[in-house]
């Protein structure tokens, strides 16, 4: 089932980011709505939006980064010397039976 979220392009696609700003587009008209009902400051609440964004495109590009210089794990028995390049199984006197 479709929503007004749900991707419709791939992500190499050249529409994709207008898109997505598309669909961001109403449910971040209607986080406003809903603020500046309760009370809040209409530019007040676009100042703040646009902090917490950056904060959370700040922080998700320091994870990134992160996950980009650390150290990868080694899958159990990587730490061990890669076995002698053999050209001939019959050359080394292993002969296929």
């Amino acid at each position: 089932m479709e929503t007004p979220h749900s991707k419709r392009l791939p992500i190499g696609d050249p529409g994709y980011r207008s898109e997505l700003q598309k669909a961001l587009n109403y449910s971040i008209v209607d986080l406003i709505d809903e603020f500046t009902a309760a009370g809040w400051d209409k530019w007040e609440t676009l100042k703040a939006l646009t902090k917490v964004v950056c904060d959370h495109a700040l922080a998700h590009q320091e994870d990134r980064d992160q996950s980009r210089t650390s150290p990868k794990r080694k899958p159990p028995g990587s730490d061990k010397p890669p076995p002698a390049q053999v050209t001939s199984s019959r050359s080394q006197g292993h002969g296929v039976r």
